[in-house]
């Protein structure tokens, strides 16, 4: 059992935080003429599920650093994803029923519960079937089926190989702006217009990037001093920052993840004063309840349109939207998790 890391949880809930705040407050930053790098945050938050994507791929990869891949372990790896994402998946499609825009198609709502909606190529809007959100678990579902594949040969890599790979996901990301592809993105740079490549071989840069990162940690892993963890971590949030209050191109916004690789490389180390923040007890829950953030808050937000009248539901649906995902955190997710990976185990 490896060693928590309990700021990579607190940095879950920031992305999580970021596609909340795009959803809710890019429009309305619109209509009332905030400043411009304040719509500039709030229209690149959905940059955060790059960050999430990066974040997978660091800790699948700690998580499951030293086992073999065989078929017994592929199965119980593939078993506790689905235990772990699934009942708050459902749950989503559930409340998002009575709020449907449009009529759910039988392929739609087979692609969708099957997780596959968004293993298409990215001028296809059938990713945003159902619950809009939900592509991105489409997308995390690829990349479970092809970690067990990519991993045996990461773990191979020494340490010259494993800094190639980083630099030639970042690479990738960049040129490509693989965090900006998602449903109905027609122009992809370098490759013009209606790209027949999936997504998900697009969105792989991301988790591969993770995956790189996590062998440097574990392997090679970074000796800073808090102090100069600290101002290294604050440096990169600045970064950060600036590129969100600034970027507009698909490539300069791909700069975001790349630093925010770098970030959780540190951070995970566990040294620095942001990552004292991050691994406070507020943080660790907001974090734990993250992907019920994320995954949640489109159909709370139509439930709560229904019975707030507008403006008032933009201010009532984010406060609905994170303490329900607390409350589904701790009453389905992780009772439904702790089940389901028990029913595994006693009929084993």
């Amino acid at each position: 059992m490896r060693r928590p890391l309990p700021a990579l949880t607190g940095v879950r809930f920031f992305a999580a935080a970021a596609v909340l705040l795009f959803h809710y407050g890019a429009g309305f930053s619109d209509r009332i003429h905030a400043p411009s790098p304040i719509r500039h945050v709030l229209h690149n938050g959905y940059l955060g599920v790059s960050l999430f994507f990066v974040l997978s791929g660091f800790i699948i990869a700690y998580s499951h650093f030293t086992e073999s891949m065989s078929a017994p372990v592929v199965g119980r790896f593939l078993w506790a994803r689905i235990a772990r994402i699934y009942p708050v998946y459902l749950l989503a499609l559930i409340l998002a029923l009575p709020v449907l825009e449009k009529p759910l198609t039988p392929g739609d709502a087979l692609s969708v519960l099957t997780m596959t909606q968004a293993w298409t190529v990215p001028s296809s809007g059938h990713g945003f079937a159902w619950v809009m959100q939900a592509w991105t678990l489409s997308i995390e579902a690829a990349f479970y089926l092809l970690f067990p594949l990519f991993w045996p040969l990461v773990r191979r890599l020494g340490r010259n190989g494993t800094i190639a790979l980083a630099i030639a996901a970042a690479a990738l990301i960049i040129a490509f702006g693989t965090p900006s592809i998602s449903p109905g993105v027609h122009v992809v740079p370098f490759l013009g217009t209606d790209t027949q490549i999936p997504m998900p071989l697009f969105r792989m840069a991301e988790f591969a990037y993770g995956m790189a990162l996590c062998q440097m940690f574990v392997r090679w892993p970074p000796t800073l001093s808090p102090r100069t963890a600290g101002i290294a971590e604050l440096g990169l949030v600045a970064a950060m920052l600036i590129t969100l209050a600034s970027a507009e191109a698909m490539q300069t916004k791909a700069i975001f993840t790349v630093l925010a690789g770098i970030f959780i490389l540190i951070s995970a180390q566990g040294v620095g004063a942001v990552t004292c923040i991050l691994s406070t007890r507020a943080l660790l829950l907001l974090g734990g309840a993250s992907y019920a953030i994320y995954i949640l808050q489109q159909p709370l937000h139509s439930l709560c349109s229904l019975l707030v009248r507008s403006p008032f539901d933009q201010v009532i649906s984010p406060i609905v939207t994170i303490v329900g995902a607390i409350l589904a955190f701790q009453w389905i997710e992780q009772p439904a998790r702790r089940f389901l990976i028990n029913l595994v185990r006693k009929s084993g």
